[in-house]
């Protein structure tokens, strides 16, 4: 067995005295120049430069106490499945949640990348020693594979360079469009959108009221995902309006008319997807559809409004020879259709290391309408568009069509 499959086999409760639902897992590094004792959920003494950890029960809480300290210590426990609990050189004590650990644990992993073989037990041996200078062995590995998947996942995610472009050409209202791949097609178009148009289309969205995001159930329905960490809104386009919304739609779905040689209805389809990335925020490796039926999903664009400084690629991670890799810059778009064949448009959102990232999603469907919206074609119950029998009045396909 590979050490990537070992990785990938490593469940929760291989570092615990036993497995118990539910509550975080914990680990306390010992970075002062005295030991800590841990008198509670156990009582266990961690020794200078040492570390300790475990699985919680749910509500259960961690208590420090140290011949240096006045009273005992409460550290906070993060929500999420993971909590890194660090007593620094000074004797102050501060908590990590699961997102500061992924990305440490990337930072660890390109240091250690230098020194020893990717991939390798040296290599994950060194990730432990390096995030947060000094976690335990078995907590590093456990996370790796359950926060960045494997190996592969993280190299295309992080040190992999970017794709280049195989080809380019001049759009019908002259865009600059980049080949990635040519089957299934995925292209981009760099400032697709300028800095005035995304300070428009944000603007119009309330972060405050950002939810988290959805994914599709099985059954019909859709739910929350580990797998899809975002916070996310809908922007329902007013046809009948003239304003940024429903200008960058025209403009959209006429590049994806050209690029898929199918007019693509601007009525009927699914709202806009605003998705807002912080730090350590990911959608995990999925595909979006398959194109196989009318009125279903044929092809993504996303327009990335905000790019994260460090991380927050999208990734197309399935294959040696198609695997492709795109890191945006602000108001750039990403393209790419489905068929012919859907698995190799299995992509993420890789995390953001630093920074944040913010994207408008849309997914293309042919024969929608107003009369049969989107979501005629599927299994997740009606969804309430304020604007669903507005229709454009204006010119259609770059100029060659009106309603």
């Amino acid at each position: 067995m590979s050490f990537g499959q070992q990785v990938l086999l490593v469940h929760v409760c291989l570092m615990l005295q036993g497995c118990v639902a539910s509550g975080p897992t914990v680990a306390v590094v010992n970075q002062f120049s005295s030991q800590i004792d841990v008198t509670n959920p156990k009582k266990v003494t961690i020794n200078i430069g040492k570390n300790w950890g475990r699985r919680l029960k749910k509500g259960e809480a961690v208590t420090l106490t140290s011949s240096s300290w006045r009273e005992p210590v409460n550290p906070k426990i993060r929500p999420g499945r993971y909590t890194v609990i660090v007593v620094d050189k000074n004797g102050a004590v501060s908590s990590y949640d699961t997102n500061d650990l992924q990305v440490e644990l990337s930072a660890a992993a390109h240091v250690c990348s230098a020194s020893h073989s990717s991939n390798t037990q040296g290599w994950m041996n060194c990730i432990a020693k390096t995030t947060y200078k000094g976690i335990p062995r078995s907590y590093a590995q456990e996370a790796f594979g359950a926060l960045w998947e494997d190996y592969d996942y993280w190299r295309i995610c992080e040190p992999k360079v970017p794709s280049p472009s195989l080809r380019e050409f001049a759009s019908a209202a002259g865009l600059q469009v980049h080949v990635l791949r040519e089957s299934p097609f995925v292209a981009t178009v760099p400032g697709f959108l300028n800095s005035s148009d995304c300070d428009a289309l944000m603007g119009s969205m309330g972060k405050d009221d950002l939810t988290r995001a959805h994914v599709g159930s099985g059954g019909g329905g859709t739910s929350t995902s580990d797998a899809r960490e975002t916070l996310t809104s809908n922007m329902f386009v007013d046809w009948s309006k003239v304003d940024i919304l429903s200008a960058t739609s025209v403009k959209t779905f006429d590049l994806v008319s050209e690029l898929l040689d199918e007019r693509v209805p601007y009525e009927g389809q699914e709202p806009i997807n605003f998705l807002h990335y912080l730090k350590g925020f990911e959608y995990k490796p999925h595909t979006d559809g398959a194109g196989e039926n009318i009125g279903k999903r044929v092809a993504t664009t996303l327009i990335y409004c905000e790019a994260a400084r460090k991380g927050g690629a999208t990734v197309f991670p399935v294959g040696e020879h198609h695997e492709l890799k795109f890191a945006p810059g602000p108001g750039d778009l990403l393209f790419f259709k489905y068929q012919p064949d859907p698995g190799l448009a299995m992509h993420a959102a890789c995390p953001v290391i630093e920074g944040s990232k913010s994207t408008l999603t849309q997914w293309h469907r042919l024969g929608v309408s107003v009369q049969k919206p989107w979501d005629n074609f599927e299994s997740w119950g009606r969804f309430h568009n304020p604007y669903g029998a507005s229709r454009w009045k204006g010119l259609r396909y770059g100029g060659k069509d009106e309603l």
